[in-house]
């Protein structure tokens, strides 16, 4: 707390004080001659006698006033649980009233075994104790928290403060609660507390309204980069383009809902042939069942099928030529000899179609599943 407020804050506590050791006049004289009978009683073990004695006793309006001797009673009957008892202790400590010096640390504990027995005064003594800046009873954490309580009993000076604390640690949406709810718009006497939380408010709505508009823009945003794409991909479809819009889904747009849209037309346009042979790989792994999926599995059997090494596409195996020749003419058509057997060439290992589907289904995941631009982990190509 600022020293100037805390100095502010000292001074209408120790007015309270001396306003609350000060009853109405008409019950003093009535208190000097209660006094004796109190006394009485509380030597005989009336805790709460005990506690009035020390009330009358401390009372600067009563002839009999003697805030020194007032500690007897008070202490006993505190030690008693009167709450009201340990909370006129806080303030005769706290304000250094008569003979008694000021003493914070005992004010300080006398007000909170007031304050947990729901005394007003106790409470609002341990605020003041725990908030004054330089004292060694100085405890900010204490301090908040009889600040929650007083303020929660009706004090609005303890309601802006506590206000004021939340909102520089970033807690602005209670501090504004707080305030609002201190606030009594007829009562001059609350508008300071008015004035902040209306402040408090007005900064939350623009904070607010900025906050809605940066989401609105990154839909609209969102909203415009979609029509394009989707555009592009209407375009590729019109011109019957299946393999580039295939691509434009894929790779692009990332879209399941393009991809098995143009997989579909080309399937019924017959078109399927036009496709990039590795799109269907993709496919393979995006579709684990459906129709795409289906496509997918009969493209990549066609084309493997297609590959197989036969008598009359490996023209570049030792003993192909004679085996064609064979084929062609029989076995004793020719004395022909094929030397390949004696010959000390040999081929060079080249990978196999299923190896090479694997190497490019790997290169896939590796440009699409890593990096910055990468799809998510749960895509089905990554998995």
């Amino acid at each position: 707390m600022p020293v100037k407020l805390a100095i502010g804050r000292l001074g209408i506590l120790l007015a309270m004080a001396v306003a609350a050791l000060a009853p109405a006049t008409g019950n003093s004289a009535q208190g000097g001659d209660e006094l004796p009978q109190v006394t009485a009683r509380c030597d005989a073990g009336d805790h709460k006698a005990c506690s009035r004695a020390g009330m009358l006793l401390s009372d600067i309006g009563n002839p009999a006033y003697d805030p020194f001797l007032s500690l007897r009673f008070l202490q006993y009957a505190c030690a008693a649980r009167e709450a009201a008892a340990c909370g006129r202790l806080a303030l005769i400590f706290f304000a250094g009233e008569g003979d008694v010096e000021r003493d914070l640390a005992s004010a300080g504990n006398f007000a909170m075994q007031a304050c947990s027995g729901q005394d007003r005064d106790g409470c609002e003594v341990a605020e003041a104790v725990f908030a004054e800046p330089g004292s060694a009873q100085f405890d900010a954490e204490k301090a908040l928290r009889y600040r929650r309580v007083n303020c929660s009993a009706g004090n609005r000076r303890s309601c802006i403060d506590l206000a004021r604390i939340l909102y520089s640690l970033d807690d602005r949406l209670p501090a504004e609660q707080i305030a609002l709810s201190a606030c009594a718009p007829q009562d001059p006497a609350s508008a300071e507390v008015c004035a902040f939380g209306a402040r408090l408010q007005s900064l939350r709505h623009r904070a607010e309204a900025e906050r809605q508009a940066a989401i609105d823009a990154a839909r609209n945003a969102r909203i415009q980069a979609e029509a394009q794409e989707q555009a592009v991909f209407d375009r590729y479809m019109a011109r019957r383009d299946y393999d580039g819009a295939l691509y434009y889904s894929l790779y692009h747009m990332r879209s399941k809902r393009h991809a098995e849209e143009a997989t579909l037309a080309a399937s019924r346009a017959g078109a399927l042939s036009t496709i990039f042979e590795d799109h269907f790989y993709v496919l393979e792994y995006w579709f684990p069942s459906g129709p795409v999926a289906q496509i997918a599995a009969s493209q990549i059997a066609r084309n493997k099928r297609s590959n197989d090494c036969g008598i009359w596409n490996c023209t570049n195996m030792p003993g192909a030529s004679s085996a064609r020749w064979q084929a062609q003419r029989g076995p004793g058509g020719s004395g022909y000899t094929s030397r390949s057997s004696g010959s000390s060439f040999r081929p060079v290992s080249t990978p196999s179609s299923a190896d090479i589907a694997k190497q490019t289904r790997d290169r896939y995941r590796f440009n699409n599943c890593t990096g910055s631009r990468r799809l998510s982990s749960s895509h089905p190509v990554c998995q």
